[in-house]
């Protein structure tokens, strides 16, 4: 079972994620998924280490790419909207851009040539789209719902 541990200091507090399972640093999607499943959890104590796990969360997406930070917006935030509500339209001109930044506005034919460089699905056939990788490496994924193939940026 994982588990929070947090120490409370008058100059701050101190946060632990241990996992039985796991040697390793813990990704920004886990951390997020321990987040979200604390902040849901009937008890108050785990409130308490959501907002804690929070602090960690925010440490880690301050060393994250604009690119990156609206992959992340795409994965988590996007699918919980509402159709027809503004925030979907915010959040979608908000992932757009900065999925697109390099420090400054993407000219017309630099969209044209990342249209041009999508590749086809080798499984499917379907289109595929570029996701950035925040802890693996950046990699292109079919969109097709029942293929879901994965291929990394770079492999042939």
């Amino acid at each position: 079972m994982d588990t929070v541990a947090v120490e409370f200091w008058p100059w701050g507090v101190t946060v632990e994620l241990d996992d039985e399972f796991d040697d390793e640093p813990r990704s920004t999607r886990d951390i997020i998924k321990r987040q979200r499943k604390l902040g849901e959890s009937p008890r108050p104590l785990d409130h308490l280490y959501a907002v804690a796990v929070g602090g960690a969360l925010s440490d880690r997406l301050n060393g994250l790419s604009d690119r990156q930070i609206g992959q992340l917006l795409f994965d988590f935030c996007w699918p919980e909207l509402y159709l027809n509500g503004p925030e979907l339209i915010i959040c979608t001109q908000a992932i757009d851009r900065l999925r697109r930044s390099t420090g400054g506005t993407v000219t017309n034919e630099e969209a044209q040539d990342n249209l041009k460089q999508r590749p086809v699905c080798p499984k499917c056939g379907n289109e595929m789209f570029l996701h950035y990788g925040i802890d693996e490496a950046d990699f292109w994924l079919c969109d097709r719902v029942a293929c879901r193939h994965k291929r990394y940026v770079g492999e042939q």
